[in-house]
């Protein structure tokens, strides 16, 4: 008799306990910690009229509801503007300031006279060799370009000059095409 009064006592444990296993009560004592128990037998007099119940599913349950996940749309980058190929700026050297070039001038004069150019290409070397005294000497000739470049569609011409040794040797004026 002793042994059945014993299951009995133990199998309403165990139910009593499943049955209590899916909550949890919270507290927060006066200190502001938080509490957490199962038993609301351990839950202080004073703070039974604050006690939240909270249910927790049991881990063998199926779930009631799926877990959405959130999925956050990736943000749209925002438009680049186009980029116009740009001209470069007009070079172009009206007829008044043109006569006054001349063969023989130097850099310095045609930079003062009528300004930087467009584009520049410096720095080429032309090597020529010619006799002295017997001997074959290589002497070193720089070469410069200046480009004054005009705007073919307003009709204006390039001019380009060229230096060697930075004197004027050569200036070219050319035209735009016509067709």
């Amino acid at each position: 008799m002793k042994k059945i009064f014993l299951y009995f006592c133990i199998i309403i444990f165990l139910f009593s306990a499943l049955v209590l296993a899916g909550e949890v009560y919270k507290w927060v004592d006066e200190k502001g910690t938080i509490n957490l128990t199962d038993d609301p037998k351990l839950i202080p007099e004073k703070y039974r009229d604050q006690v939240d119940k909270i249910l927790v599913p049991d881990k063998y349950e199926e779930p009631s509801r799926v877990i959405e996940k959130i999925v956050v749309p990736p943000i749209p980058e925002p438009e680049k503007p186009k980029v116009l190929k740009e001209k470069p700026p007009s070079g172009f050297i009206p007829f008044e300031k043109f006569i006054h070039l001349t063969e023989g001038m130097t850099e310095a004069e045609v930079l003062s006279r009528i300004g930087p150019p467009t584009r520049e290409v410096s720095d080429e070397v032309e090597v020529k060799g010619y006799f002295r005294k017997g001997w074959m000497e290589k002497r070193k000739i720089l070469v410069k370009r200046y480009y004054y470049l005009g705007d073919p569609e307003l009709g204006e011409r390039t001019t380009v000059i060229h230096f060697t040794n930075g004197i004027v040797q050569k200036i070219e004026r050319i035209f735009p095409p016509t067709w």
